[in-house]
C-alpha cells in the first residue's frame, strides 16, 4: 500500500503519454464521442452536425487536458508526501513543477508526432488544472492545520 501513490502517478504520467501519441489524436476523439453518442443518446448522434461535433470535440479535447494535469497534480503531491516523505509545501511543489515540465514535454512530443500539434495554449490550460489542484491542497492544508 506504501507504493500505491507512486503507482497511479506514474500510470498517470503514463496515460498522458499515451493520449499524446496517435490515440489521442482530434480523429480519434471525435470518433470516441460519436460512439458514445450513439450509445446513450441516439437521436442527437443522428442529429448532430460536423460544426456541432467539432467543437463538443475542442471542448472535451480542452477540458481533458485541465483535468489530467489536475488529477496529475494530486496524484503527485499524495507520491511524494505518502512515498517520498516530503513536508506538505515541499511536496506541492514537486508535484507543480513536474506536472508543469510534464505539460511542456507533452507538447514537444506532440510536434513530432504526425496528426498531432503541440501548442502553448494547451500548456496554459494544463497550468489551470495544475493551478486548481494547487490551491485545493493549499486550502485543505490550511484548514486542517487550524
Amino acid at each position: 500500500m506504501r507504493w500505491l501513490p507512486a503507482v497511479l502517478w506514474g500510470a498517470m504520467l503514463l496515460l498522458i503519454f499515451y493520449f499524446s501519441s496517435q490515440a489521442g489524436s482530434p480523429e480519434n476523439s471525435a470518433g470516441w464521442i460519436r460512439a458514445l453518442l450513439a450509445r446513450f443518446a441516439p437521436t442527437l448522434a443522428e442529429q448532430i452536425t460536423e460544426a456541432q461535433l467539432h467543437l463538443l470535440n475542442y471542448i472535451f479535447r480542452k477540458t481533458g487536458h485541465g483535468t489530467g494535469y489536475f488529477l496529475l497534480t494530486l496524484l503527485g503531491y499524495w507520491a511524494f508526501r505518502g512515498r517520498f516523505g516530503m513536508e506538505g509545501v515541499r511536496a506541492l511543489r514537486w508535484a507543480s513543477a513536474t506536472s508543469l515540465l510534464r505539460a511542456v514535454i507533452d507538447e514537444i512530443h506532440q510536434a513530432f508526432v504526425p496528426g498531432r500539434t503541440g501548442t502553448p495554449v494547451d500548456v496554459l490550460i494544463d497550468a489551470v488544472g495544475i493551478t486548481l489542484a494547487a490551491w485545493l491542497i493549499r486550502r485543505r492544508s490550511l484548514r486542517h492545520s487550524q
